[in-house]
């Protein structure tokens, strides 16, 4: 095995998910042979995923990653939001892997290095890593269902006017046929808890509609649409940026699909606070090609 010098810890382990390796991965195993995702007939090149922890958003989680082929995918882009720290642009972890109780996950150093010396969107912001759940909690997943592959790891901070479109062309230019992404994203937080309450009636039907019509712009591929009903509804979609990105990524010929969706008000059965939870994956027969 590799050796490292600079390595990311696990900060989420023992909260988000499973610290025992063992159980870790007898619980993913779990999520996805329960998921059932719609049979795709091009391959998956992007996932929308969340990230709570797996008791809540773990099955959702599943329904994508199950439809990742092992045999093509060696190399994810994962685009996360952050939730502590304030900066503009994408963050890359300035380590040569991550570390979660399964194993180490080697960064492809080649596309970390062009991508922070070709664009100033890009930085190396130490302290956007160190705590951050949503890349983290994306990373088992990947490790029980490809087993051996790279990660271009990317934690987005504020985005302003055209960097949407400036961070996609750059990462579009560096992709490979082959290549997923992952852009990691919980949908609407609604409650008290979370300061944001839209609706005093019907809440758990309203917050579906809410969540659809995001997903609906996110189908149609159009990042701008998407950022505008974010903005008009506020929708607190933590992961808007990275699906902005994505979005202004995407092929033309790719077509979306909504795997999945429900809010934690299902698995908890009360809808004083939720979180809306949704897998969406993009296909296209010629990958990213």
């Amino acid at each position: 095995m590799a050796q490292y010098e600079n390595v990311r810890r696990p900060a989420a382990a023992g909260m988000f998910y499973e610290n025992d390796p063992e159980t870790l991965e007898t619980s993913i195993k779990g999520y996805l042979s329960k998921a059932d995702p719609e049979e795709l007939s091009a391959p998956v090149i992007a996932l929308i995923s969340p990230h709570a922890g797996y008791p809540f958003s773990g099955q959702a989680a599943a329904f994508g990653f199950k439809l990742l082929d092992p045999e093509r995918t060696h190399r994810v882009f994962v685009i996360a939001p952050s939730h502590r720290m304030h900066f503009r642009g994408v963050s890359i972890p300035p380590v040569e892997a991550y570390e979660t109780p399964l194993g180490l996950i080697p960064l492809n150093q080649e596309v970390c290095d062009t991508l922070l010396t070709h664009n100033t969107l890009f930085s190396s912001v130490s302290q956007a890593h160190l705590q951050e759940h949503s890349l983290e909690v994306q990373l088992p997943f990947l490790q029980v269902v490809l087993k051996n592959f790279e990660i271009v790891p990317m934690v987005v901070g504020q985005v302003k006017n055209s960097d949407s479109e400036n961070i996609a062309k750059t990462l579009r230019s560096l992709i490979k046929e082959d290549d997923v992404v992952v852009a990691s994203s919980d949908f609407t937080h609604q409650g008290p808890r979370f300061g944001y309450v839209p609706y005093r009636e019907n809440v758990k039907k309203n917050i579906r509609d809410l969540d659809m019509g995001a997903v609906d712009r996110i189908l149609k591929k159009s990042s701008q649409e998407f950022v505008r009903y974010v903005e008009d509804t506020e929708a607190t979609i933590c992961g808007s940026h990275p699906i902005s990105i994505l979005l202004d990524m995407l092929p033309k010929e790719a077509k979306g699909s909504l795997l999945i969706y429900y809010t934690s008000g299902d698995v908890l059965g009360d809808e004083t606070d939720t979180v809306s939870y949704a897998s969406i994956a993009f296909e296209n027969a010629d990958g990213w090609g």
